[in-house]
């Protein structure tokens, strides 16, 4: 019995196509998780230290800034994949401007400390 050996066949190339995409995908996937993971925990001490100056304010400079004590574990994301800081505005209610004023919405911001 002789073996028949044969190019490999289009529908074979394909699926080696699609293997090596889905292996590079997977790669850098995994890259960029672990990058996430380090820069959440070399950003960590900053995020936790503006967080403890915020616990420091009183409660009226709290309030003057639109918080209240209870606000500020909201006021901060901290989850491992997003290690920058954001705050969170209230939607703005869009009151009906009068001719001559100007309409001002706010949106969340991002910021660095």
């Amino acid at each position: 019995m002789t073996a028949r050996f044969s190019a490999p066949s289009a529908n074979a190339a394909a699926i080696e196509l699609v293997r090596q995409d889905a292996i590079r995908e997977r790669d850098a996937k995994i890259g960029q998780w672990f990058r996430n993971v380090f820069r959440a925990i070399a950003e960590y001490p900053r995020r936790r230290r503006v967080m403890d100056e915020l616990s420091m304010l009183t409660d009226r400079e709290l309030a003057d800034i639109g918080l209240s004590r209870g606000d500020i574990p909201r006021v901060f994301d901290m989850p491992l994949d997003r290690p920058s800081a954001t705050i969170h505005a209230l939607p703005a209610q869009k009151p009906k401007a009068e001719k001559g004023q100007v309409e001002v919405t706010f949106r969340s911001t991002r910021i660095a400390a």
